[in-house]
């Protein structure tokens, strides 16, 4: 049986742990290649974009605030350019105001 995603690309915000890490893994298990978003913890993202390389798909993190409009913008050309397509959009980035 093929795998539900195969061959699609999604871009998960606030990809890097919780949530957005189980959305990054389920995804690559069902065959999406994924691109995701991280703020701070550089060294569990890069961990967890192997994780789904191991699955066979492509996988990239990237270091981002999503608050920042620009960034946000020319991140998304970025995966678009690096993937070849988007289709699917996760917005799952939280904010934290302590």
């Amino acid at each position: 049986m093929g795998k539900l995603l195969a061959g699609k690309t999604a871009f998960i915000t606030g990809g890097s742990r919780g949530i957005g890490a189980s959305i990054v893994r389920h995804f690559a298990e069902e065959g999406a290649n994924v691109a995701f978003t991280y703020r701070k913890e550089a060294e569990l993202a890069e961990g967890l974009a192997k994780e789904a390389q191991a699955l066979g798909v492509k996988a990239i993190a990237y270091q981002a605030d999503t608050a920042d409009f620009e960034r946000a913008q020319s991140l998304i050309s970025e995966v678009i350019e690096t993937f070849g397509n988007l289709d699917i959009l996760i917005n799952n980035a939280g904010m934290n105001w302590d």
